[in-house]
């Protein structure tokens, strides 16, 4: 079968979605991109999505305007051609093509590109497992706050990770704990749920924003500082939390085991409340 892609606009065979050469998004990584989880239509954190796809335009200088009800309609479609019910939506702006230069001309036309990706979010939802991580150098750029594809460092990282048998690479940056290679990253000593700041060392990770929330309805302890890479193997409980895995347990990282290597009751109600929205 098939697949649809909505490309620059249009919505055509994924083989004929070709980008230039020239594209700034494919020589220097000049391009931010989202991803979206959705069950029958209902786009999870959808404003949170959209709210951080505007920032990371304007942080870069690319000029795209979109709407929500439009980008809706452009969703729905791709998951009804293609037949998707869960997955995930994958959006990408570049910020166009031009010869090659590190300098860019003010008025390029992006490249857009939407399309779904089939996931089976299920085994995210219906029994929560823990999972192994190791931790890793964090090499990246000084901005990860913006959402740009340059993951060069995260790809690295992954495949140590992956190497291992690992989930995830906890990234460590001057032995501090900043974030996984596609996740933010909460430990709990005593009851106080603890995770990085939200600035310029970190992406603000939309289902970190929808925990956050979470934590203040429930009456949670909730401390947004920097973690030592000490504190991970001392703490009671270790998660992380992305778009497209939800809130996943951490029971081992660099073989040492978390809470003898069992899920904590905090990550486990956190997971729950989250989970509900998908109902």
């Amino acid at each position: 079968m098939k697949k649809i892609v909505f490309f620059n606009n249009k919505y055509i065979n994924s083989k004929n979605a070709f980008i230039s050469y020239e594209d700034r998004g494919f020589q220097f990584a000049d391009s931010i991109y989202e991803v979206i989880a959705f069950i029958n239509n209902n786009f999870i954190d959808l404003d949170f999505h959209l709210r951080r796809l505007r920032r990371s335009l304007k942080l870069i200088d690319i000029k795209y305007s979109f709407n929500k009800k439009n980008l809706q309609k452009i969703f729905k479609k791709l998951i009804k051609i293609n037949k998707n019910k869960k997955g995930l939506i994958y959006l990408q702006i570049s910020r166009g093509v031009q010869p090659r230069n590190h300098s860019y001309n003010k008025n390029l036309k992006p490249t857009i590109i939407i399309y779904t990706i089939k996931k089976n979010l299920n085994e995210n939802l219906d029994k929560l497992s823990g999972k192994k991580a190791i931790t890793y150098p964090d090499l990246r750029w000084k901005r990860r706050d913006i959402k740009s594809v340059s993951l060069l460092p995260n790809v690295l990282a992954a495949k140590a990770a992956s190497k291992k048998s690992a989930y995830e690479a906890i990234l460590i940056d001057n032995d501090f704990v900043t974030e996984g290679t596609a996740s933010n990253i909460w430990i709990v000593k005593k009851n106080k749920l603890i995770t990085h700041p939200a600035n310029t060392d970190i992406l603000k990770g939309i289902t970190r924003q929808s925990i956050v929330k979470i934590i203040k309805k429930e009456k949670l302890v909730l401390s947004e500082k920097k973690i030592k890479k000490s504190e991970l193997f001392i703490a009671d409980e270790v998660f992380l939390t992305s778009s497209s895995s939800f809130v996943t347990p951490i029971v081992k990282i660099d073989n040492k085991l978390i809470n003898k290597g069992r899920i904590g009751k905090i990550t486990y109600n956190l997971a729950k409340i989250y989970n509900s929205k998908f109902q």
